[in-house]
């Protein structure tokens, strides 16, 4: 195929035209409103985390949901009134339980890809999103959630994500206006924050 449609220019739409573009592809992108990115949040921070990349098909994920729907103010709600669509994306969830270990690393791998990706067209075109490179912190208030997140360090690490453990003192140094009481935490430098809305419209200007 010469040329290619995309639907929709948010964030996925736009870098996927990008790339196709300099591939030597002829694309188009059909977005409803009037410019890219507006369904894009204006006012979340966008990190760009390769230290999030753990996946959810987890054993431990599966009981906190159930936990959740009995909790009122969960920050994740499933509504169970049945659809085949829904109890189907359930079941292949489920099925995928097995390979978290993989899964998790490989989808690591992806996240330090795509963030290499993001950051060269930015700078091929000049673009700025208010990118702060200040790394990201993951802070943990008992040896029990440090344990449990150290295993999971273990498989971001084996993926070739940069991200040590840090102490409650070094917490204070990496970020002094953080108040409480910290076990330790994880520190990623390579990760970042910036402007995702800002990044989308310039990249779709470009």
């Amino acid at each position: 195929m010469s040329r290619i449609a995309i639907i929709g220019a948010g964030i996925t739409g736009v870098t996927t035209a990008y790339a196709l573009a300099q591939r030597g592809f002829n694309v188009t992108v059909f977005e409803r409103h009037r410019y890219a990115a507006m369904e894009t949040s204006f006012a979340n921070g966008g990190q760009l985390s390769a230290s999030n990349a753990e996946v959810w098909n987890s054993t431990a994920t599966v009981l906190k949901g159930l936990r959740w729907m009995l909790t009122r103010d969960a920050p994740l709600l499933l509504n169970p009134l049945p659809s085949w669509h829904k109890y189907s994306w359930m079941g292949e969830f489920l099925r995928q339980i097995p390979h978290y270990r993989a899964n998790t690393v490989e989808t690591v791998r992806l996240a330090i890809a795509a963030r290499q990706h993001l950051f060269a067209m930015a700078a091929n075109e000049k673009i700025d999103f208010d990118h702060e490179q200040r790394g990201i912190l993951h802070v943990y208030k008992t040896r029990k959630e440090f344990d449990t997140a150290a295993k999971v360090n273990a498989l971001l690490k084996e993926g070739g994500l940069d991200r040590e453990p840090v102490s409650a003192a070094e917490i204070r140094r990496i970020e002094p206006t953080l108040d409480g009481v910290f076990h330790g935490g994880f520190f990623t430098p390579s990760d970042s924050t910036g402007d995702i809305h800002k990044f989308t419209r310039g990249l779709a200007q470009a």
